[in-house]
C-alpha cells in the first residue's frame, strides 16, 4: 500500500526548509542596503595615510583636527558624477565657514590615471588620493560598493556613513550634527 505524501516523515521537513529559505530571501531581497547599520558608527575611524593625487603631499587622518567628510568614490561610478558637483560646492563652503569640515576623496578601485581625469572633468579641489593597490583602506571601512561617505568628528569617531551619493541637504545636516557634539 502506498503511503500518502504529507505522512511521509521527510516532508515536512522538506517543505518547512524551503518556506524558511523563501522567508530568508524575501528579506534580504526586501532590505534597502543603504539603510543596513556600519558597525563602524561610534567608533574610532581606522587611521591611513594617503597621498594626494595632484602631488607628493600625504595626510593621516588622524592628524586632521576638524571633523572630516570622508568620501570613497571611483572614476567609473555613474552616482559618483552625479554627487562630485555637490561635494566640491560644499568643499568651496568649507573655505570660508567659521567652523570648516575637511573634505577627503578616496577613488577605490581605479586607476590614477582615470582618477586624476575625474578631477579634472569636475573641477575637484579637495583632497583626492587612491586607495593603496590592495584596497586595505576600503577593507578596514566596510567598502562593498561607491560612492559610500563617512562623517567622523574633530576625535576621530564615525558618526555616520551614507551608502549613495551625498546631497547639500544631508552634508549641511550631517556638519550641524558633528558640531553639535
Amino acid at each position: 500500500m502506498k503511503k500518502i505524501l504529507w505522512k511521509r516523515p521527510g516532508f515536512w521537513i522538506s517543505w518547512a526548509s524551503i518556506a524558511g529559505l523563501i522567508a530568508v530571501f524575501a528579506f534580504g531581497f526586501s532590505t534597502d542596503p543603504k539603510k543596513v547599520p556600519s558597525p563602524l558608527i561610534g567608533k574610532s575611524a581606522p587611521d591611513f595615510v594617503v597621498r594626494q593625487l595632484d602631488g607628493n603631499q600625504e595626510i593621516r587622518l588622524s592628524q586632521i583636527k576638524t571633523p572630516v567628510v570622508l568620501n570613497f568614490w571611483a572614476s567609473w561610478c555613474v552616482e559618483c558624477r552625479g554627487e562630485a558637483h555637490v561635494l566640491e560646492a560644499f568643499h568651496q563652503k568649507q573655505k570660508t565657514s567659521d567652523k570648516p569640515l575637511t573634505v577627503l576623496g578616496i577613488s577605490i578601485q581605479d586607476s590614477e590615471e582615470n582618477a586624476r581625469a575625474f578631477a579634472r572633468q569636475f573641477g575637484k579641489t579637495y583632497f583626492l588620493a587612491l586607495d593603496d593597490p590592495s584596497g586595505s583602506i576600503a577593507m578596514d571601512y566596510g567598502i562593498y560598493g561607491v560612492p559610500e561617505t563617512f562623517f567622523i568628528d574633530a576625535e576621530g569617531n564615525i558618526r555616520h556613513k551614507q551608502i549613495g551619493g551625498v546631497t547639500a541637504t544631508l552634508l549641511n545636516q550631517q556638519k550641524e550634527i558633528l558640531f553639535s557634539l
